[in-house]
């Protein structure tokens, strides 16, 4: 756990009875922008969450993850439980809610729940697991810390960052992530 914010790997609590909002959801939210700040995309994301008034929150679940609600809000996901995650992993899922939330405007299609639409899905999945390459980069540089580079190891994604990071380009990436979805 990081020790950035000691409030945040202490808690332990539950939420409020019928409410699956975090209890550290101000004390995560400061410090993923904190966190954010450090790096150009960080920074951009967050300028434009703050000129577009996207609504980010915290709520409590089982894995970090995000998200969106609407056009412009969406849930951040942390355990209650903070000591088993780390605040850098937050940081970057915080960006990637932000991102997510931006797709549509940069003409990124969201797919609906309906599987003849599994080629916009995977083109949108696509696309924000190359930013999550592209934040961690920034991360690794800025950091030199490999953190989040064993967390997108963790989620199987090592041989497209490998790849994002030698320059390869976008078809080659396309096919690099075929093959990694086709193994999951």
């Amino acid at each position: 756990m990081n020790d950035v914010l000691k409030e945040f790997g202490s808690s332990g609590a539950a939420p409020t009875a019928g409410s699956y909002g975090h209890p550290l959801n101000e004390a995560i939210i400061k410090e993923s922008i904190s966190l954010l700040s450090q790096i150009p995309e960080g920074r951009r994301l967050l300028a434009l969450a703050k000129d577009r008034n996207y609504k980010l929150s915290v709520i409590s679940g089982r894995e970090p993850d995000f998200r969106y609600v609407t056009e412009d809000t969406a849930y951040i996901i942390c355990p209650l439980n903070t000591k088993a995650v780390d605040l850098d992993v937050m940081a970057l899922i915080y960006g990637l809610a932000i991102y997510e939330l931006e797709q549509p405007s940069i003409g990124i299609m969201r797919a609906a729940y309906d599987p003849s639409q599994k080629h916009i899905l995977f083109s949108q999945l696509l696309d924000i697991t190359l930013k999550m390459c592209h934040i961690i980069g920034e991360f690794e540089d800025v950091n030199n810390s490999t953190k989040l580079v064993d967390y997108i190891d963790k989620l199987g994604h090592i041989k497209l960052y490998r790849g994002y990071r030698l320059g390869k380009s976008k078809e080659e990436l396309t096919n690099i992530y075929s093959v990694i979805i086709k193994e999951v």
